[in-house]
């Protein structure tokens, strides 16, 4: 009798995002402000437990980058042809 096995090879994805807001290890802090009118939120990076942006608001989204630290990124190799 042959014995099956569950031999699913493990699968590496990559997904490119522009922003950390579309990492599913992103995660808003608590919003606050003194203001009703404004709202300021804290953008934490869960994987690495650490602030990306405190204090965020959104018209300064678009100009705040992936930081360098980003436990997600993928180290670029030296390719010489």
């Amino acid at each position: 009798m042959t014995k099956l096995t569950n031999s699913t090879p493990n699968r590496k994805i990559v997904v490119e995002i522009n922003s950390c807001k579309q990492c599913p290890y992103f995660k808003i802090g608590t919003p606050y402000s003194t203001d009703g009118w404004d709202r300021m939120e804290d953008w934490i990076c869960t994987k690495a437990n650490k602030t990306i942006q405190g204090g965020v608001e959104w018209y300064e989204e678009s100009r705040i980058s992936i930081p360098k630290w980003c436990p997600c990124l993928l180290k670029k190799k030296n390719v010489t042809i």
